[in-house]
C-alpha cells in the first residue's frame, strides 16, 4: 500500500486534538458558532450598509409572507425556488426574522452527522472485506465483527469520520454561507441523505429495497428543490447496475432493461418529484411550473459573478446584439454534459466510488454553470468530506497548493467585483478575464483531484489475523 506523506507536526499534533474529542462535542461546538453568527449578522444588518444575510433570505421570507396572506409566494418579484423553502420560513413573520437561518444552521449540522455516518460505514465495511479476502485467501476461517474491530487501529473507522465531518463543521465559507440564510445547505442535506441510502442498501439485504425506493424519494425531493441533482442520477442508477457498461449497447441495455434495484430507485423518484409537482401546480398554476423550473433554462443574468460565462451574457443584453443561434447554445452546453457522462461511467458504476462521483459531477456543474455564486460552491463541497480518505495519494504540500489557487483565484475575481459594485469603476473586462482564469484554476484542482483519487487501502497484520 502507499503512504500518504507525514503532515507537519504542528498539523499532526492539532489532528490529534480534534480526533481525541467526541464527535458530540464538535456538533455543540459548531452550533454555538453558528448561534454566534447569526446573532452577529442580526446586529450586523441594522448598522451596516452592507448586509451580512443574503438577498435570497429576504426573498424567500417575503414569499412565506404572501403564503400566510392566502397567496402565492410567486407574487413575490425573482421569487423562483420551490413554495417549500417559503413554508420553511413562515416562522420569520410568526416568531422571529432568523428563525430560518437557525432551521438552514441546523441542517448544516444533520450534513455533518450523514458525513460521520456515512463515512464511518464505509470504511469499517471496506475494511471488514478487505480482512475476510486475505482470511479466504490463506484459507483461514472467517472472523465475526466484533473481531475484526479489534484486529489493527485503522479498523476503527471514528478518526476517519470523526475527521470528514469536521472538515465540513469548520469550514468558514459553509458556516457564514448558511448563517447568512442561504438555503443550498436544506438541499445539500437531501444529496447526501441519497447517498448514504444507497450504500447502505448494498449492506441490508431483503430491506435494499425500501431503502433504494427512500433513496429515490430523497432524490427526487431535492430534483424539486433544486433542478442541479437531476445530473447526479445517471451516477446512481448505474451504481445499482449488476453488470458493467463497457460500450455504447451495454449503455443502451441498461436504459432500456433496468434491475429490480434500478426499477426501485426510479419509482421513488418520479414518486416524490411528480406528486410534489402536481401539488404545487394545482396550488400556484402555470406561474410555479415557470418560475420554479422553466425560468432556470432560459435565465440570464449580466450581474457580475464567476461563471466564465458572465461577460458573454453582459455584451449579449445591448439591443445591437442577436439572441445567440442554438448551435451557440449546443457548443457551450456540450464540454459540460460530455465530462458529466464521462465521470458517471467512469465513477458512477461502483458503489465505492459513488461519493466521488456526485462530487465531480457537482463540480463540473458549478464550474461550467451560466451562473456562478459563492453559495454554488456548497453543492460540491458537501460532497468533498466523502472522498477525503481518497485523497491519500495527494501531498499536504500540493493539498495546500490548490487551496490556495482556489482562493486567490477567487480573491482575484472580488477585487473589480469590488471596484464595479462600491465604487462604480467599469471593471467588466476585468471581471470577465479573473472569471476565466477561475474556470481554467477549478479545471486544474479537478484534473489533479482525479489524477491522484485512490481506493481505500488498510494496512493489516497478517499476524494478528491468526
Amino acid at each position: 500500500p502507499t503512504h500518504s506523506p507525514a503532515m507537519p507536526q504542528s498539523m499532526n499534533g492539532l489532528g490529534r486534538r480534534i480526533l481525541q474529542t467526541s464527535f458530540r462535542t464538535h456538533i455543540l461546538i459548531s452550533a454555538l458558532l453558528r448561534l454566534t453568527l447569526i446573532c452577529y449578522g442580526h446586529v450586523h444588518d441594522g448598522q451596516s450598509a452592507v448586509p451580512y444575510t443574503d438577498i435570497d433570505y429576504k426573498v424567500v421570507t417575503d414569499g412565506a409572507r404572501h403564503i400566510l396572506a392566502g397567496e402565492s409566494p410567486f407574487k413575490r418579484h425573482t421569487y423562483r425556488y420551490s413554495p417549500i423553502m417559503a413554508y420553511l420560513q413562515t416562522l420569520n413573520i410568526l416568531v422571529h426574522p432568523a428563525c430560518g437561518k437557525l432551521v438552514y444552521a441546523a441542517f448544516d449540522l444533520l450534513i455533518a452527522t450523514l458525513i460521520y455516518r456515512l463515512v464511518h460505514m464505509e470504511i469499517k465495511n471496506q475494511y471488514q472485506k478487505t480482512v475476510q479476502h486475505l482470511l479466504s485467501k490463506y484459507n483461514r476461517p472467517r472472523k465475526s465483527e466484533k473481531s475484526l474491530d479489534a484486529l489493527d487501529e485503522r479498523s476503527h473507522p471514528e478518526n476517519l469520520a470523526r475527521a470528514a465531518a469536521c472538515f465540513w463543521l469548520y469550514n468558514p465559507l459553509t458556516a457564514v454561507i448558511s448563517t447568512r440564510g442561504s438555503g443550498d445547505c436544506f438541499s445539500s442535506f437531501f444529496v447526501i441523505l441519497t447517498i448514504y441510502l444507497l450504500l447502505r442498501s448494498a449492506h441490508q439485504g431483503s430491506k435494499s429495497a425500501w431503502l433504494i425506493f427512500g433513496a429515490g424519494l430523497a432524490h427526487g425531493l431535492v430534483i424539486h428543490l433544486r433542478l442541479y441533482p437531476l445530473l447526479f442520477s445517471l451516477g446512481y442508477y448505474l451504481a445499482l447496475s449488476t453488470s458493467l457498461t463497457r460500450t455504447p449497447l451495454d449503455f443502451l441495455w441498461q436504459i432500456l432493461c433496468p434491475n429490480r434495484q434500478q426499477v426501485c430507485l426510479v419509482a421513488g423518484t418520479l414518486l416524490s418529484l411528480v406528486s410534489l409537482t402536481y401539488a404545487f401546480y394545482t396550488l400556484y398554476g402555470w406561474e410555479y411550473i415557470y418560475e420554479a423550473y422553466l425560468y432556470h433554462f432560459v435565465r440570464k443574468d449580466p450581474r457580475h459573478n464567476f461563471s466564465l460565462q458572465f461577460l458573454l451574457q453582459y455584451l449579449g443584453t445591448a439591443p445591437s446584439v442577436p439572441e445567440p443561434t442554438l448551435l451557440v447554445k449546443l457548443v457551450l452546453m456540450a464540454p459540460q454534459f460530455l465530462l458529466i457522462l464521462y465521470l458517471s461511467l467512469s465513477f458512477g458504476q461502483f458503489r465505492q466510488t459513488l461519493p466521488f462521483c456526485i462530487f465531480t459531477v457537482a463540480f463540473v456543474i458549478v464550474t461550467y454553470n451560466s451562473v456562478v455564486t459563492s453559495q454554488y460552491f456548497i453543492w460540491y463541497l458537501a460532497l468533498l468530506p466523502l472522498c477525503l480518505n481518497n485523497f491519500k495519494l495527494l501531498p499536504w504540500r500540493k493539498c495546500f497548493t490548490l487551496l490556495g489557487l482556489w482562493l486567490l483565484a477567487q480573491a482575484m475575481w472580488l477585487l473589480p467585483a469590488y471596484l464595479l459594485e462600491f465604487r462604480t469603476w467599469n471593471t467588466f473586462n476585468s471581471i470577465g478575464l479573473q472569471g476565466a482564469s477561475f474556470f481554467a484554476a477549478n479545471g486544474y484542482i479537478l484534473e489533479q483531484l482525479l489524477s491522484h483519487y485512490g481506493f481505500t487501502q488498510f494496512k493489516i497484520s497478517f499476524r494478528k489475523l491468526m
